[in-house]
Formats: structure tokens, C-alpha cells, sequence
């Protein structure tokens, strides 16, 4: 028998897909600014590297003030945090210490949003999605830049940057929620010769070069998709209090005016949708 028309089999109204991007990550913190200003909060999300970091503090229940905060305070290129083996500049694990009171359980069930991590099993060079079970591993694995940040071990295995396979991680909840809005950070646009300052951006390049085969599907399943005009002046490794002051602005304003001249219709159905509440609601409530 087929389901009754007003059962929605889209159980989430409005799911929020964020990109990695390393610091420019900063920018989906500016959206997020400007969504709650309209009254607006997704009820799942989904995101890859430093995406799905701002993700999980969000879904935590932390403003998006607060989550600035937590990147400008909790510099990840600090002295302690660095290596001493092959596999990465900074040690990954050490970075744990920085999530110390802002989640209040290192379990994806302590989340206030259900939320879809997509990771890189080096060992078996595919993607894994983490949505249960322990937070922090799943978190840090996501944003495990390769050469940058060690691998993180799992189960016996090592996980990488989800941006490897995976940086714009729209699939992994496109399915359940009835509205889709992304926010992409890493756009292949043209670069002079002189842009490119040191290893870093060059490093930064090839990823974003390699990561772009995988997305075109992935662009196209978001009802809406913003990806900031500007973002490729700034790298994955600005991480100095101006750049990232520069990019939250910048993903507020992106979103700003998208809303203002081109969706707000959009918006402000997805507004509504959340305002109401649905059939199912009103009979457990």
C-alpha cells in the first residue's frame, strides 16, 4: 500500500551541506550568522574537513559567534601541536584538547543536530561517513589535511581529509531533508603566478584541483548552492586573525546578498516550513 500523500519521506525540513576548505571555513560561520538572523537553523547537516568542524560546534548548540571564537582562540599551528613522525606536521590527536568544553559528550548522540561526517579510509582508499558513535576521531579524520595533519587512527585503520573523496558531502543527505541549501569554498578559478606565496598554496592548489573532479554531481544536488565570489583570494592555510575575520565577513555577505536579489522566495518558504509544525508534530507534542 503506498504511503498517505501527507506523510513527507523527507523526515528533516532543512539540511545545511558545508565544504571543506580549510580557513576559509570561516565563511560557512558568516552564513550561519546570517540564517539565524532570519530565524533560520538547519535540523541535519552534513560536511567535510573544516566544514565539518563549524558542523559539529554548531550542532552542538554553540552561536556562530562562539564557533569564531573557538577557531581565532584554538590556533591549530601552535608549537605543542606539532609532530615528530612522517605523517603530518601537526599531530592530529593533540588537537582534542582544544574541543574541551565545547561538546558535552564526545559522541555523535550529544549532538543537538544529527550530523554526517565524510572521511578518507586510506587503508582502503574509500570514503566513510560517520554519523554515530565517538565525535572527536570522526571530527579530526575529516580535517586531517594529507602532509599537514597526521592521519587518525579508527578501529585499526587510518583516516584522512574527507575532502579527499568527498569535499562537498551533499549526497549524504540530500535524501532526507525536504529543502537543501550548500556552501562550497573551494572554486577553480584562475590563479596568477604570483599568488601562489609558498608550499602551502601550491599544496592547497592540488587538492583543490584533485577534489573538484569528484563534485560536479555533488553542485548539483542542493536546492541552492552559494559559493562566495572572492573566496579563491584566500588559502586553506590563512589562518591569521585578519583572514579569518576577512572570510566570516565575506560568507556573511555572500549569503546576504544571494538571499537579497536571487532565492529569497526560497528562504522564506524554508522559513515558513520551519515555523510550522507537521502532521506527526502535532500528534507527539
Amino acid at each position: 500500500m503506498a504511503s498517505p500523500t501527507f506523510f513527507n519521506r523527507k523526515p528533516y525540513k532543512f539540511g545545511l551541506t558545508l565544504s571543506g576548505g580549510g580557513a576559509k571555513c570561516m565563511a560557512h560561520i558568516g552564513m550561519l550568522k546570517y540564517l539565524e538572523e532570519q530565524g533560520i537553523k538547519p535540523d541535519i547537516i552534513s560536511g567535510a574537513s573544516g566544514g565539518a568542524l563549524v558542523g559539529a560546534l554548531y550542532a552542538a548548540g554553540h552561536t556562530p559567534d562562539n564557533i569564531f571564537s573557538f577557531f581565532v582562540e584554538n590556533q591549530m599551528f601552535k608549537i605543542d601541536n606539532f609532530s615528530f613522525n612522517k605523517l603530518g606536521i601537526i599531530n592530529s590527536e593533540r588537537l582534542k584538547k582544544h574541543f574541551k568544553g565545547w561538546i558535552k559528550r564526545d559522541n555523535f548522540d550529544a549532538l543537538d543536530i544529527p550530523l554526517y561526517v565524510a572521511t578518507t579510509d586510506l587503508n582502503t582508499a574509500h570514503q566513510v561517513v560517520f554519523n554515530e558513535g565517538p565525535l572527536l576521531p570522526a571530527l579530526l579524520a575529516s580535517a586531517a589535511y594529507p602532509g599537514m595533519f597526521t592521519p587518525v587512527e579508527i578501529d585499526g585503520k587510518l583516516f584522512s581529509d574527507g575532502g579527499i573523496t568527498n569535499n562537498f558531502p551533499t549526497d549524504l543527505i540530500n535524501d532526507q531533508c525536504q529543502a537543501h541549501l550548500g556552501m562550497y569554498l573551494s572554486p577553480l578559478e584562475h590563479k596568477e603566478s604570483d599568488e601562489f606565496a609558498n608550499a602551502f598554496d601550491v599544496l592547497d592548489r592540488v587538492f583543490e584541483i584533485y577534489s573538484s573532479a569528484h563534485l560536479l554531481k555533488s553542485m548539483k544536488l542542493p536546492d541552492v548552492c552559494i559559493a562566495p565570489e572572492g573566496i579563491d583570494k584566500w588559502g586553506a592555510f590563512n589562518v591569521d586573525n585578519e583572514s579569518l575575520q576577512q572570510l566570516y565577513d565575506l560568507g556573511y555577505d555572500a549569503t546576504k546578498s544571494h538571499f537579497e536579489h536571487k532565492d529569497a522566495e526560497w528562504l522564506a518558504d524554508v522559513k515558513q516550513s520551519l515555523d510550522k509544525k507537521s502532521f506527526l508534530e502535532y500528534l507527539t507534542s
